[in-house]
């Protein structure tokens, strides 16, 4: 479906249905477009996810793979066939693409990320601590090359900074809404080609279970 991102805003507490959704009403062909239209809650639901994408691809670091999210979820939003369906649907996005712009709070950077780009893939898994720490756990891959790096840091704010000098190995941590950036500087012990510097996503924020 083409997104027609309305033109005209009214600061109204009643507006037509023609000017409350992302696309043009008056061209509504489908069920689902048809049912937001129609219906006042859907209405404001698509209201409210139009502002919350647009913030959340300002925000991001990684406005493709947020472009590929929103595609995705088009398409299985468009499979409903009853409102409760696609209210499901809106909920459910609302509720990730809310998540993605709240504020990092203490304790939020605690989870499990990965980051795949061009035949490389990395996972990171990262338990924040009570005493203002993270303890981290990285696998990086290039293809058949593996590389693997572990410790424990102090956090500054929203990052972190690990060195192992006798590995020549630097790596410094940036956490946002749901993301993780990682830079490499060294070898860090990895294989040819393997680093782990990237923009990892958060997919999931459960505490990980690290192999001691």
């Amino acid at each position: 479906m083409r997104l027609a991102v309305c033109t005209m805003f009214l600061g109204l507490s009643l507006v037509s249905p023609s000017a409350a959704a992302t696309f043009d009403c008056n061209k509504a062909s489908t069920f689902v477009e048809k049912a937001i239209c129609s219906d006042s809650r859907l209405t404001s639901m698509d209201d409210q996810l139009g502002r919350l994408y647009k913030d959340a691809l300002a925000a991001s670091t990684d406005s493709a793979a947020l472009k590929a999210e929103q595609r995705a979820w088009l398409s299985s939003r468009d499979q409903c066939k009853d409102s409760d369906c696609v209210i499901k649907a809106y909920e459910h996005r609302i509720s990730t693409l809310s998540a993605m712009l709240s504020p990092a709070k203490s304790g939020d950077f605690t989870g499990t990320y990965k980051m795949e780009d061009k035949g490389a893939a990395g996972l990171v898994l990262v338990q924040q601590t009570a005493n203002g720490r993270i303890k981290f756990y990285l696998n990086a891959t290039y293809r058949l090359n593996v590389g693997e790096v572990s410790g424990e840091v102090p956090l500054n704010g929203n990052a972190a900074s690990y060195a192992d000098k006798e590995n020549d190995c630097g790596l410094s941590f940036k956490f946002a809404p749901g993301r993780l950036i990682l830079a490499q500087d060294g070898v860090c012990g990895m294989g040819l080609n393997v680093t782990a510097s990237g923009t990892y996503k958060r997919v999931s924020a459960a505490p990980p279970k690290f192999d001691d």
